[in-house]
């Protein structure tokens, strides 16, 4: 109790720049583990939350790759219309009637592209919630369209974007996604795990996936994403944190991996109340 308290008290203190990643709280508590790597796959159904189109191929898209070649079901669910997605929109010279033709562009190609990079992908499913981008929130409106695609599902691993992540749109997702869980029938969630992915910012992570084998794969679909390439080259972006990820593996600093943080639902649900 008196660890706890302190560890609450100097996070307070902290100026709010130095409060931007859980670690600090995590060192706290205990020694940091190394990641272990992820070696089985016995996860029939899975669910990846997406906060944007492109955040599932960025942050997990070799593992989906993994669980697809393994048999499993695995359904994505997009939260937002990624209205936003163009650099052109931040202009404030931009006339009314074009920016309002350029954001119905952008929704509809954002679209386009995830159905065309989860057919790539091999999954079962693309789900749309359609949600205002950078308004994402727990409302009775995304809960109530989140709680459906969790029951329909019912998944055994949940992929969401870390709770450290930089963009707001992103930690929310984690806020939706539990109030989407109570809200559901909850007797298959049991034994749920979670694993938060990494877009904007690395996690602390504690599991690893070699990608090596689906690199080449991962970085094909990726682009895909043309209109979001055209404003930020995102396949350098991977080439590097993927690089980087597979100094975590046995064979330290060759191939590609990607980094998480699993957790049970328990767990997640600590560290979000830890975030909040």
């Amino acid at each position: 109790m008196l660890i706890q308290l302190l560890r609450k008290t100097v996070v307070r203190l902290l100026q709010p720049d130095a409060r931007n990643s859980l670690a600090i709280a995590l060192l706290l508590s205990g020694h940091d583990r190394w990641p272990k790597p992820v070696s089985a796959w016995p996860e029939r159904k899975v669910l990846v939350i997406s906060p944007h189109a492109d955040d599932e191929a960025i942050g997990c898209g070799g593992t989906v790759l993994k669980h697809v070649a393994e048999g499993a079901a695995v359904t994505v669910v997009h939260l937002t219309d990624g209205r936003n997605g163009c650099k052109r929109l931040q202009d404030p010279q931009l006339p009314p009637d074009e920016r309002a033709a350029l954001v119905a562009w952008v929704k509809q190609t954002r679209h386009d592209e995830a159905a065309a990079w989860a057919a790539g992908a091999g999954v079962q499913s693309a789900e749309f919630l359609n949600l205002p981008d950078s308004e994402v929130q727990a409302s009775a409106h995304a809960v109530a369209g989140l709680q459906a695609v969790l029951e329909r599902v019912q998944p055994e691993l949940i992929y969401v974007p870390a709770l450290t992540d930089l963009l707001e749109d992103h930690w929310r997702a984690n806020l939706l996604l539990d109030a989407a869980l109570r809200a559901a029938e909850a007797g298959w969630q049991d034994r749920l795990l979670l694993r938060s992915y990494e877009v904007w910012s690395p996690l602390p992570a504690n599991r690893v996936v070699d990608i090596t084998a689906e690199f080449a794969r991962k970085q094909e679909l990726l682009g895909l994403y043309k209109s979001q390439l055209a404003d930020v080259d995102y396949c350098r972006a991977v080439e590097g944190l993927n690089a980087y990820r597979s100094t975590m593996l046995p064979r330290t600093g060759q191939g590609f991996a990607e980094a998480f943080l699993e957790a049970s639902l328990p767990g997640w649900r600590a560290i979000l109340a830890a975030r909040r």
